[in-house]
């Protein structure tokens, strides 16, 4: 056959096909020349081309950061490849509009700026110095070049850079700040009382008519949604590590080897002084706590007594009334400055100021409680409990493989590998799409009991890995579409309704009555209740944050306007359970600004400006993404909401 090719492929045929070949290849090499991409364009920004290879990057970068910041809580399931992207789009559009307007603004990254901070980078350094091979590796891995990646950090910078030059500008004024305590501490007094709807609705018991009616009406409400059963083999280090045999010379031997393991940690008693400043605090409230601690630390040196210190200044509500008294800590319960110096110091000894993300601390430890390891008799079933785990971890592959394996030779049936494994095959109640119980929570098994392969084919599912590394093949063993249920098994249900919504309807029409009635100062709650034999609840002062009564009374006495005098503020509101209430303010009660302590008055202020900052910087990218010229391919399908 290659023979008769050659042969034919002679003269100005060979040439003919030469030629066809050669033009697109040599079209493609102009086109690098020139700087055509042939890689499709996602989005457009006022003309600036953002491809479709740059977004599938970003949506991988996102994911990445996702998966090391989650760590092990990290289930890929949950994360909709279509929401991710949309996502990733709309952050890449908004950056785009901003760095336009960056640029529009003459702000600018010089390349050594750009260098240094890049050599700044922990990640890239060596026992303190800039590695440029870790750079270099770091930079292949994410698919870059020098020069892309060096292009993406100027880019955060000049991001920074903006955001900086307006949400750090942002001030708030003692005015403002006064306004916000006065509204936040403020105190309603109040009167309110209850129509209840159940008394309403008395002896109403709706006819079979009307809950037929009611359920051909709201039949979509009595669904059972798709549903199936499935029977499975789940493989864990528990079930694996429970048909182990374990005797008592392997128990002591791994004891021996794992001894660091069974040693209790150290605890220390502490209790501390606290000066609150934020971690975003400017330079003079930083210095002016750090100034207030070390005047308690000479306090403290001239003898004067912890507890009373800690009670007259700290800003710890939950050790303050107890002079400083953390109580026990262990290893990993508190910030981490504060946990080092508490286990640096000797028992009565006062460590020098030391300053965490809620201040500066000044620390003495009171007790000590040493750890220590447990003999093998009082460890024993934590040293067989660890064995059995550790045993079964290094099994447990070779099963999972044999397990996949094994399924997949015999696709209509677990039972082979149950037997080979000598397993236990189990059986699920019903499992709709919202997920079951246990491992059939997991999107993962939803996924596969409802994929074509195992619901309409019948087959058993592929190895589903599980957090905990636990493992589970099932197959679909009964299925049930959706369908209504039958109106003899909703019934009462249905009954329970009819008379709720009566009972809420008729709760609603008398309050709303009494309701007009009041406002017009014809009656009041007092004789409302006299009159109609109902119980008033009087003078009841409220916060915005009480949790006294329900929200939905509390929220509707702080939207009532403030009361003139000998003329309370009315309101109403329907509650969930069918009962109306109305209320009425009497009197508003102002927070009071003197009372808030200096150290507050300023973390209060730098959050009131950082809150400003950070709304007119959201409100500039809304103003530029509104009047730039956005196209997105529609191959993209991402809904370009903005900001």
């Amino acid at each position: 056959m290659l023979l008769a090719i050659r042969e034919k492929a002679q003269g100005w045929v060979a040439w003919l096909i030469v030629g066809f070949i050669s033009i697109p290849f040599a079209l493609w090499g102009i086109q690098s020349y020139l700087g055509v991409s042939s890689d499709p364009v996602a989005i457009s920004v006022d003309g600036n081309e953002i491809t479709q290879r740059q977004v599938e990057r970003q949506v991988r970068e996102f994911r990445d950061r996702l998966r090391e910041q989650l760590g092990k809580a990290y289930r890929p399931e949950l994360f909709d490849d279509q929401l991710l992207r949309q996502q990733v789009i709309e952050q890449m559009i908004n950056e785009r509009v901003l760095v336009e307007s960056a640029d529009d603004w003459n702000l600018r990254i010089s390349d050594d700026f750009v260098r240094q901070y890049i050599q700044s980078i922990p990640y890239f350094q060596s026992n303190g110095k800039f590695n440029v091979q870790a750079y270099n590796t770091a930079v292949r891995n994410q698919g870059m070049t020098q020069r892309s990646f060096e292009d993406s950090v100027r880019q955060d910078l000049l991001m920074q850079q903006l955001r900086n030059g307006i949400a750090a500008s942002a001030i708030a004024t003692d005015f403002e700040l006064n306004e916000s305590i006065r509204l936040r501490d403020q105190e309603r007094e109040m009167s309110y009382l209850t129509i209840s709807g159940e008394k309403l609705a008395g002896d109403f018991q709706p006819s079979d008519e009307e809950a037929k009616n009611y359920y051909e009406e709201h039949t979509r409400a009595f669904m059972v949604p798709e549903r199936v059963k499935v029977e499975y083999i789940l493989l864990s280090p528990a079930v694996v590590g429970a048909g182990l045999d374990v005797t008592e010379e392997k128990l002591r031997a791994y004891y021996e080897q794992h001894k660091d393991e069974f040693q209790a940690p150290e605890e220390r008693r502490v209790r501390h002084i606290l000066i609150q400043v934020s971690e975003n605090a400017d330079d003079a409230a930083v210095e002016a706590a750090k100034a207030k601690i070390e005047d308690i630390a000479k306090r403290l040196e001239s003898g004067e007594s912890f507890e009373v210190l800690a009670k007259e200044f700290s800003d710890d509500p939950g050790s303050r009334d107890q002079g400083g008294d953390v109580g026990w800590i262990s290893p990993g319960l508190m910030a981490k400055a504060f946990e080092e110096q508490a286990y640096s110091l000797e028992v009565g000894k006062v460590g020098n100021p030391v300053r965490t993300p809620f201040g500066f601390h000044l620390l003495e430890v009171t007790e000590i409680k040493s750890g220590g390891e447990g003999s093998f008799e009082s460890l024993y079933e934590e040293i067989e409990t660890a064995y059995r785990r550790n045993e079964a971890e290094q099994l447990l592959f070779d099963k999972a493989e044999q397990l996949a394996d094994l399924s997949y030779e015999t696709p209509d049936s677990l039972v082979p590998a149950a037997e080979v494994l000598q397993l236990e095959i189990l059986q699920s109640d019903w499992l709709d799409r919202k997920g079951g119980k246990g491992v059939l929570a997991s999107p993962k098994v939803v996924a596969a009991a409802f994929s074509e392969d195992v619901l309409l084919e019948n087959h058993n599912s592929e190895l589903i890995e599980l957090e905990d590394d636990q493992l589970l093949v099932l197959r679909v063993i009964e299925h049930e579409a959706e369908h209504p249920q039958a109106f003899d098994e909703v019934k009462e249900e249905i009954i329970a309704t009819i008379k709720r919504e009566k009972a809420s309807s008729l709760a609603k029409a008398r309050g709303e009555e009494f309701l007009q009635t009041l406002q017009t100062g014809a009656t009041s709650l007092a004789q409302l209740a006299q009159e109609q034999g109902w119980k008033l609840e009087q003078g009841v002062k409220v916060k915005r944050n009480s949790t006294t009564l329900p929200a939905v009374i509390r929220d509707t006495a702080f939207g009532l306007a403030r009361p003139e005098p000998d003329s309370p503020s009315i309101g109403g509101i329907a509650l969930d359970n069918g009962d109306y209430v109305l209320l009425s303010v009497s009197r508003v009660l102002d927070g009071d600004p003197s009372k808030l302590e200096e150290a507050v008055r300023v973390v209060m202020r730098e959050q009131m400006a950082q809150a400003k900052g950070d709304a007119q910087f959201s409100l500039l990218g809304k103003y530029l993404r509104e009047h730039a010229d956005i196209e997105i391919a529609t191959d993209i399908e991402a809904t370009a909401t903005g900001y």
